[in-house]
């Protein structure tokens, strides 16, 4: 006996559906582009697949606009079912994730935020976050500015989650921990690294110590702390760091503190100015939490 078989169906790719709806619900090639983060072409290289998968246009094209066909809007209310179908199942299915953009100075960023930021995810594991170190015009906006503020008084900062106290530091290829313990005034004879052009955080260790700034042994300048740091672990002269930002190297005696006993404080870490989507409260809890154990 002759078995008959009903000719299986072939679906079109249906990686190419978003695309498609996304042009007819915006009109417009470029609008979807923006909207899936591609280019118009390539939206324009997935419909045209997905013509040539069912025979038929779905779209009427003239230079500045895109229309539906009869064809297209027949299919496009079936495309637009399964899409919300789809987007109910996955929501049943996996926990809705959020977004949180942190922006901060870059030492911040990568000496403090990043080896403890750990500690966040494992309890937010539905948080994706972004952490912005450089202003590089990402045009996302931050839910957290993570801000600094010069100061010497830690009263003056009620609303820090870390104060920052200094510490003149260097490489043990430098200065020996086997030599005898400088004071402050043989300390300023030997080369200098500044993280600020006008040696904030320097005036305020001398100040502390009861000497005048006057680096007998030269000085090299940086733009950031995180470049003066880099500086002193490869041995070229003293600088000045706060603990909690070379906590490996000091307990790794990669680098070494001088003159322990002068601490100043130069500034603090604040949350800024939120944007218009605020930071979770969680967020700025655990940002406590960390800089009051750092204390």
């Amino acid at each position: 006996m002759k078995k008959s078989q009903a000719k299986r169906f072939k679906l079109p790719p249906l990686s190419v559906l978003p695309a498609f709806s996304a042009a007819a619900r915006t009109g417009s090639l470029t609008l979807a582009a923006t909207e899936m983060h591609l280019t118009p072409g390539a939206v324009s290289r997935q419909i045209k697949t997905l013509e040539d998968a069912l025979g038929t246009a779905l779209f009427h094209r003239t230079h500045n606009a895109i229309t539906l066909t009869a064809a297209g809007r027949q299919f496009l209310t079936h495309v637009n079912g399964a899409l919300a179908t789809l987007e109910t199942g996955t929501r049943a299915v996996a926990p809705e994730r959020s977004r949180l953009v942190i922006q901060a100075p870059i030492t911040m960023a990568r000496r403090w935020l990043i080896p403890r930021i750990g500690s966040y995810r494992q309890e937010h594991p539905s948080e994706d976050l972004v952490i912005q170190s450089l202003a590089l015009g990402t045009g996302e906006t931050a839910n957290v500015r993570i801000t600094y503020r010069r100061g010497v008084d830690a009263d003056d900062f009620a609303s820090a989650f870390l104060i920052d106290r200094t510490l003149a530091v260097c490489s043990p290829r430098f200065f020996s921990r086997s030599q005898r313990e400088l004071d402050a005034c043989e300390v300023l004879a030997l080369p200098i690294l500044l993280d600020t052009a006008d040696a904030w955080s320097w005036c305020r260790w001398c100040e502390t110590g009861g000497i005048s700034f006057e680096p007998k042994g030269g000085s090299i300048a940086f733009d950031t702390d995180e470049a003066a740091i880099d500086a002193c672990i490869s041995g070229l002269g003293i600088a000045q760091a706060n603990p909690a930002f070379i906590e490996r190297e000091l307990r790794s005696g990669q680098l070494i503190a001088l003159c322990s006993s002068i601490s100043p404080t130069v500034g603090a870490y604040e949350i800024g100015k939120r944007g218009p989507t605020s930071a979770p409260e969680s967020f700025s809890t655990w940002l406590s939490q960390w800089g009051q154990a750092d204390a």
